[in-house]
């Protein structure tokens, strides 16, 4: 998960064109959204999502995927090991999911993220980082 010698903001530029699904291309503000995400995601010590890793068996991680209608928006997914979630018990699968996103969106609003509304057990729409307020 290291590629680029522990610098956070540089694994996060790295992996932020990884950590969306394959052939899916971000707008400019998205990927730079992408990569701030990312960043916090390396400090927190969560593994994002890599298609390199991926086709290597390493499947789970954050994952980030653009949303169409909103072109500066991200959706924030944790993605479960796909041999793990064959072999368990669908409500803890769920569970699990859940549990993960709300993490995300907690560690993700400390560091002054903005979200879409929606329940906390969904993967959080994000739409940026909200601005310090003013002394």
């Amino acid at each position: 998960m290291d590629p680029q010698g522990g610098n956070h903001r540089t694994q996060a530029r790295y992996f932020a064109g990884l950590a969306v699904p394959d052939g899916v291309a971000l707008t400019e503000a998205q990927e730079e959204l992408a990569r701030a995400v990312l960043g916090v995601v390396l400090l927190a010590g969560l593994p994002p999502y890599s298609l390199e890793a991926a086709a290597d068996g390493e499947e789970s991680g954050v994952g980030l995927a653009p949303v169409p209608e909103r072109g500066r928006a991200l959706r924030v997914l944790w993605r479960q090991d796909a041999t793990a979630v064959l072999h368990l018990p669908a409500g803890l699968v769920h569970a699990q999911q859940a549990a993960m996103h709300q993490a995300l969106r907690t560690i993700l609003s400390a560091h002054r993220f903005s979200f879409e509304d929606g329940p906390a057990a969904e993967a959080p729409v994000v739409l940026g980082l909200t601005c310090p307020s003013a002394p």
